[in-house]
Protein backbone atom coordinates (compact mmCIF):
# COMPACT_ATOMS: atom_id res chain seq x y z
CA UNK A 1 0.00 0.00 0.00
CA UNK A 2 2.59 2.49 1.07
CA UNK A 3 4.70 1.43 -2.66
CA UNK A 4 1.19 2.28 -4.43
CA UNK A 5 0.59 5.66 -2.18
CA UNK A 6 3.78 6.75 -3.16
CA UNK A 7 3.91 5.98 -6.61
CA UNK A 8 3.50 9.17 -9.34
CA UNK A 9 2.04 6.85 -11.53
CA UNK A 10 -1.52 6.15 -9.19
CA UNK A 11 -3.71 9.00 -9.80
CA UNK A 12 -5.44 9.39 -6.97
CA UNK A 13 -6.92 12.42 -4.71
CA UNK A 14 -5.71 13.38 -1.35
CA UNK A 15 -8.81 12.30 -0.08
CA UNK A 16 -9.30 9.10 -1.95
CA UNK A 17 -5.45 8.15 -1.13
CA UNK A 18 -7.07 8.42 2.61
CA UNK A 19 -9.42 6.63 1.94
CA UNK A 20 -7.46 3.55 0.32
CA UNK A 21 -5.17 3.88 3.26
CA UNK A 22 -8.41 3.32 5.87
CA UNK A 23 -9.90 0.97 4.55
CA UNK A 24 -6.39 -1.16 4.36
CA UNK A 25 -5.10 -0.34 7.45
CA UNK A 26 -8.09 -1.49 9.03
CA UNK A 27 -8.70 -4.39 7.04
CA UNK A 28 -5.18 -5.95 8.14
CA UNK A 29 -5.82 -4.85 11.82
CA UNK A 30 -8.76 -7.27 11.51
CA UNK A 31 -11.64 -4.63 11.84
CA UNK A 32 -13.57 -5.07 8.41
CA UNK A 33 -16.52 -5.66 9.62
CA UNK A 34 -16.19 -1.81 11.19
CA UNK A 35 -15.80 -0.76 7.35
CA UNK A 36 -19.39 0.88 6.01
CA UNK A 37 -19.81 4.20 4.81
CA UNK A 38 -20.86 5.71 7.88
CA UNK A 39 -17.08 5.00 9.54
CA UNK A 40 -15.70 6.18 6.52
CA UNK A 41 -17.35 9.13 5.98
CA UNK A 42 -16.53 10.25 10.03
CA UNK A 43 -13.45 8.79 10.06
CA UNK A 44 -11.98 9.90 6.72
CA UNK A 45 -13.95 12.68 5.37
CA UNK A 46 -14.75 14.31 8.61
CA UNK A 47 -18.63 14.06 8.48
CA UNK A 48 -20.28 14.50 11.95
CA UNK A 49 -22.53 12.18 13.67
CA UNK A 50 -25.92 12.80 11.21
CA UNK A 51 -24.11 11.49 8.65
CA UNK A 52 -26.45 9.51 5.95
CA UNK A 53 -25.29 7.57 3.33
CA UNK A 54 -29.36 7.64 1.46
CA UNK A 55 -28.27 11.61 1.73
CA UNK A 56 -24.90 12.38 0.92
CA UNK A 57 -23.12 10.08 -1.49
CA UNK A 58 -19.57 11.27 -0.96
CA UNK A 59 -18.54 7.63 -0.18
CA UNK A 60 -20.12 6.10 -2.84
CA UNK A 61 -18.70 8.14 -4.90
CA UNK A 62 -15.45 8.25 -3.63
CA UNK A 63 -15.25 4.84 -3.85
CA UNK A 64 -16.69 5.04 -7.76
CA UNK A 65 -13.22 6.85 -8.41
CA UNK A 66 -10.79 5.18 -6.23
CA UNK A 67 -12.07 1.90 -8.09
CA UNK A 68 -11.57 3.25 -11.27
CA UNK A 69 -7.73 4.59 -10.20
CA UNK A 70 -7.00 1.24 -8.80
CA UNK A 71 -7.76 -0.51 -12.56
CA UNK A 72 -5.81 2.00 -14.46
CA UNK A 73 -2.82 1.26 -12.31
CA UNK A 74 -2.41 -1.94 -12.08
CA UNK A 75 -3.17 -2.21 -15.49
CA UNK A 76 -0.36 0.06 -16.52
CA UNK A 77 2.52 0.84 -14.46
CA UNK A 78 1.19 -1.30 -11.51
CA UNK A 79 0.37 -4.24 -13.65
CA UNK A 80 3.48 -6.27 -12.15
CA UNK A 81 3.41 -5.18 -8.61
CA UNK A 82 3.70 -8.00 -6.32
CA UNK A 83 0.53 -7.31 -4.59
CA UNK A 84 -2.69 -5.65 -6.04
CA UNK A 85 -5.48 -4.58 -4.45
CA UNK A 86 -9.06 -3.61 -4.98
CA UNK A 87 -11.81 -2.74 -3.54
CA UNK A 88 -14.77 -5.16 -5.08
CA UNK A 89 -18.83 -3.15 -6.05
CA UNK A 90 -21.08 -2.93 -3.43
CA UNK A 91 -18.29 -2.83 -0.29
CA UNK A 92 -15.58 -1.06 0.67
CA UNK A 93 -13.25 -3.63 2.17
CA UNK A 94 -10.41 -4.29 -0.29
CA UNK A 95 -9.48 -7.74 -1.55
CA UNK A 96 -5.57 -8.01 -1.83
CA UNK A 97 -4.05 -10.66 -4.78
CA UNK A 98 -0.62 -11.82 -4.79
CA UNK A 99 0.99 -11.88 -8.07
CA UNK A 100 4.16 -13.96 -8.48
CA UNK A 101 7.73 -13.45 -7.75
CA UNK A 102 9.26 -13.15 -11.59
CA UNK A 103 6.38 -10.33 -11.94
CA UNK A 104 7.55 -9.07 -8.81
CA UNK A 105 11.55 -9.01 -9.60
CA UNK A 106 10.40 -7.19 -13.01
CA UNK A 107 8.23 -4.38 -11.27
CA UNK A 108 11.34 -3.53 -9.26
CA UNK A 109 13.89 -3.90 -12.15
CA UNK A 110 11.47 -1.60 -14.38
CA UNK A 111 11.00 0.88 -11.58
CA UNK A 112 14.77 0.77 -10.79
CA UNK A 113 15.23 1.68 -14.62
CA UNK A 114 12.59 4.49 -14.78
CA UNK A 115 14.20 6.15 -11.96
CA UNK A 116 17.91 5.62 -12.98
CA UNK A 117 19.54 7.40 -16.14
CA UNK A 118 23.18 6.56 -15.32
CA UNK A 119 24.84 4.86 -18.03
CA UNK A 120 27.32 3.27 -15.14
CA UNK A 121 25.32 0.26 -14.54
CA UNK A 122 27.03 -2.31 -12.40
CA UNK A 123 28.08 -5.47 -14.22
CA UNK A 124 26.18 -7.36 -11.40
CA UNK A 125 22.67 -5.47 -12.28
CA UNK A 126 23.19 -6.16 -16.08
CA UNK A 127 23.82 -9.84 -15.47
CA UNK A 128 20.56 -9.97 -13.11
CA UNK A 129 18.99 -8.31 -15.34
CA UNK A 130 19.93 -10.12 -18.39
CA UNK A 131 18.86 -13.15 -16.53
CA UNK A 132 15.30 -11.75 -15.57
CA UNK A 133 14.81 -10.73 -19.43
CA UNK A 134 15.76 -14.26 -20.67
CA UNK A 135 13.34 -16.31 -18.15
CA UNK A 136 10.96 -13.57 -19.02
CA UNK A 137 10.82 -12.06 -21.96
CA UNK A 138 7.07 -12.26 -23.38
CA UNK A 139 6.01 -10.95 -19.68
CA UNK A 140 8.18 -7.56 -20.07
CA UNK A 141 7.39 -7.37 -23.82
CA UNK A 142 3.68 -7.07 -22.53
CA UNK A 143 4.61 -4.63 -19.82
CA UNK A 144 6.78 -2.07 -21.86
CA UNK A 145 4.01 -2.55 -24.95
CA UNK A 146 1.18 -1.65 -22.87
CA UNK A 147 2.49 0.41 -19.90
CA UNK A 148 0.96 3.90 -20.47
CA UNK A 149 -2.04 2.99 -22.99
CA UNK A 150 -5.32 3.43 -21.83
CA UNK A 151 -8.61 3.68 -24.51
CA UNK A 152 -10.12 7.04 -24.38
CA UNK A 153 -13.07 6.51 -22.48
CA UNK A 154 -16.66 7.88 -23.82
CA UNK A 155 -18.90 10.19 -22.56
CA UNK A 156 -22.23 9.94 -23.78
CA UNK A 157 -25.18 13.11 -23.05
CA UNK A 158 -28.19 12.45 -22.67
CA UNK A 159 -30.61 14.91 -23.61
CA UNK A 160 -31.10 17.81 -20.51
CA UNK A 161 -34.84 17.12 -19.49
CA UNK A 162 -37.02 19.21 -16.91
CA UNK A 163 -40.15 17.79 -15.08
CA UNK A 164 -41.65 21.15 -15.49
CA UNK A 165 -44.56 22.27 -17.65
CA UNK A 166 -42.65 25.30 -18.35
CA UNK A 167 -41.92 26.82 -21.56
CA UNK A 168 -38.53 28.78 -19.84
CA UNK A 169 -37.12 25.48 -18.92
CA UNK A 170 -38.02 23.55 -21.90
CA UNK A 171 -36.11 26.31 -23.59
CA UNK A 172 -33.25 26.11 -21.18
CA UNK A 173 -32.98 22.36 -21.13
CA UNK A 174 -32.14 22.76 -24.84
CA UNK A 175 -30.00 25.27 -25.24
CA UNK A 176 -28.03 23.84 -22.14
CA UNK A 177 -27.79 20.43 -24.93
CA UNK A 178 -26.13 22.91 -27.05
CA UNK A 179 -23.48 24.05 -24.44
CA UNK A 180 -23.11 21.04 -22.78
CA UNK A 181 -21.82 19.52 -26.38
CA UNK A 182 -19.99 22.43 -26.67
CA UNK A 183 -18.04 22.16 -23.57
CA UNK A 184 -17.37 18.81 -23.63
CA UNK A 185 -16.20 18.71 -27.08
CA UNK A 186 -13.77 20.57 -26.20
CA UNK A 187 -11.64 18.31 -23.95
CA UNK A 188 -9.35 16.26 -26.47
CA UNK A 189 -9.54 13.15 -22.97
CA UNK A 190 -12.76 11.74 -23.56
CA UNK A 191 -14.92 11.32 -26.78
CA UNK A 192 -18.50 12.57 -26.60
CA UNK A 193 -21.51 11.43 -27.94
CA UNK A 194 -24.77 13.24 -27.62
CA UNK A 195 -28.04 12.06 -27.34
CA UNK A 196 -30.58 13.09 -29.77
CA UNK A 197 -34.33 14.31 -28.37
CA UNK A 198 -35.78 11.30 -30.24
CA UNK A 199 -33.35 8.62 -29.53
CA UNK A 200 -33.15 6.25 -25.84
CA UNK A 201 -30.17 6.94 -23.73
CA UNK A 202 -30.37 3.31 -23.80
CA UNK A 203 -29.57 2.63 -27.26
CA UNK A 204 -27.23 4.61 -27.84
CA UNK A 205 -25.15 3.55 -24.95
CA UNK A 206 -25.69 -0.32 -26.36
CA UNK A 207 -24.54 0.85 -29.73
CA UNK A 208 -21.36 2.80 -28.31
CA UNK A 209 -20.61 -0.34 -26.40
CA UNK A 210 -20.54 -2.10 -29.36
CA UNK A 211 -18.54 0.05 -31.48
CA UNK A 212 -16.01 0.38 -29.31
CA UNK A 213 -15.55 -2.67 -27.54
CA UNK A 214 -15.32 -3.93 -23.08
CA UNK A 215 -12.10 -1.86 -23.03
CA UNK A 216 -13.62 1.56 -23.66
CA UNK A 217 -15.06 2.56 -20.17
CA UNK A 218 -18.03 4.30 -21.01
CA UNK A 219 -19.99 7.11 -18.94
CA UNK A 220 -23.24 8.37 -19.04
CA UNK A 221 -23.79 12.11 -18.11
CA UNK A 222 -27.72 12.92 -17.07
CA UNK A 223 -28.72 16.70 -16.69
CA UNK A 224 -32.18 17.83 -15.71
CA UNK A 225 -33.05 21.40 -15.62
CA UNK A 226 -35.74 23.44 -12.86
CA UNK A 227 -37.11 26.73 -12.35
CA UNK A 228 -37.70 27.40 -9.13
CA UNK A 229 -38.64 31.77 -8.74
CA UNK A 230 -35.65 33.53 -9.50
CA UNK A 231 -33.62 30.84 -9.37
CA UNK A 232 -32.68 27.97 -12.30
CA UNK A 233 -31.08 24.70 -10.82
CA UNK A 234 -29.05 22.14 -13.24
CA UNK A 235 -28.65 18.73 -11.67
CA UNK A 236 -25.97 16.22 -12.58
CA UNK A 237 -25.06 13.15 -12.38
CA UNK A 238 -22.22 11.22 -13.66
CA UNK A 239 -23.03 7.29 -13.69
CA UNK A 240 -20.76 4.54 -14.91
CA UNK A 241 -22.43 2.73 -17.76
CA UNK A 242 -21.48 -0.93 -16.82
CA UNK A 243 -21.63 -0.83 -13.01
CA UNK A 244 -24.69 1.87 -13.26
CA UNK A 245 -22.45 3.44 -10.36
CA UNK A 246 -22.62 7.47 -9.76
CA UNK A 247 -19.03 8.48 -10.16
CA UNK A 248 -20.22 12.13 -9.50
CA UNK A 249 -23.69 14.43 -9.14
CA UNK A 250 -23.56 17.83 -7.89
CA UNK A 251 -26.64 20.93 -8.55
CA UNK A 252 -25.65 24.00 -10.27
CA UNK A 253 -27.58 27.08 -9.21
CA UNK A 254 -28.04 30.08 -11.24
CA UNK A 255 -29.96 33.38 -11.19
CA UNK A 256 -32.61 33.26 -13.35
CA UNK A 257 -33.14 36.09 -16.23
CA UNK A 258 -35.01 35.69 -19.08
CA UNK A 259 -32.67 37.90 -21.29
CA UNK A 260 -29.82 36.45 -20.28
CA UNK A 261 -30.89 32.77 -21.05
CA UNK A 262 -27.33 32.27 -23.40
CA UNK A 263 -24.97 33.47 -20.98
CA UNK A 264 -26.86 31.29 -17.89
CA UNK A 265 -26.58 27.66 -19.84
CA UNK A 266 -23.14 28.45 -20.77
CA UNK A 267 -21.61 29.52 -17.48
CA UNK A 268 -23.69 25.98 -16.27
CA UNK A 269 -22.22 24.47 -18.66
CA UNK A 270 -19.00 25.12 -17.88
CA UNK A 271 -19.06 24.45 -14.70
CA UNK A 272 -19.95 20.87 -15.46
CA UNK A 273 -17.12 20.50 -17.43
CA UNK A 274 -15.18 21.85 -14.65
CA UNK A 275 -16.49 19.40 -12.53
CA UNK A 276 -15.42 16.72 -14.82
CA UNK A 277 -12.16 17.59 -16.15
CA UNK A 278 -10.69 20.23 -13.56
CA UNK A 279 -8.19 19.60 -10.91
CA UNK A 280 -9.50 16.11 -9.28
CA UNK A 281 -12.46 16.51 -11.85
CA UNK A 282 -14.50 13.32 -11.79
CA UNK A 283 -12.88 12.12 -15.18
CA UNK A 284 -9.62 14.04 -14.65
CA UNK A 285 -7.58 10.87 -14.66
CA UNK A 286 -7.57 10.92 -18.10
CA UNK A 287 -6.42 14.10 -18.90
CA UNK A 288 -2.22 13.17 -18.71
CA UNK A 289 -3.45 10.97 -22.17
CA UNK A 290 -4.79 14.09 -23.50
CA UNK A 291 -3.25 16.25 -26.39
CA UNK A 292 -1.68 19.58 -24.93
CA UNK A 293 -3.78 21.98 -27.34
CA UNK A 294 -1.67 25.23 -25.73
CA UNK A 295 0.58 26.05 -23.92
CA UNK A 296 -0.67 29.45 -22.83
CA UNK A 297 -1.23 29.72 -19.59
CA UNK A 298 -4.73 31.88 -19.83
CA UNK A 299 -6.05 28.55 -21.96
Amino acid sequence: MDALLQSPDFRASDRNRRFLRFVVEETLAGRADRIKAFTIAVDVFGRDASFDATVDPIVRIAAGQLRKSLRDYYAGPGKADPVHISIPLGAYVPVFERRSPRNMFVALASRHLSRSRSLAVGAGLVATLGLALSVATPFWLDLTTHVGRRAAPVLVLDTARTSQANANANQLAEMLNDALWLNVGRERAVRSVGVRPHEKLETVVSRIRAMFGPENDVYELLTSVQIEGDEVRIYWHLLDSASREVQASSLVKETFQPAGKAALVETAAAKVAAALFGYEGALAQYQADATVASHSTEN
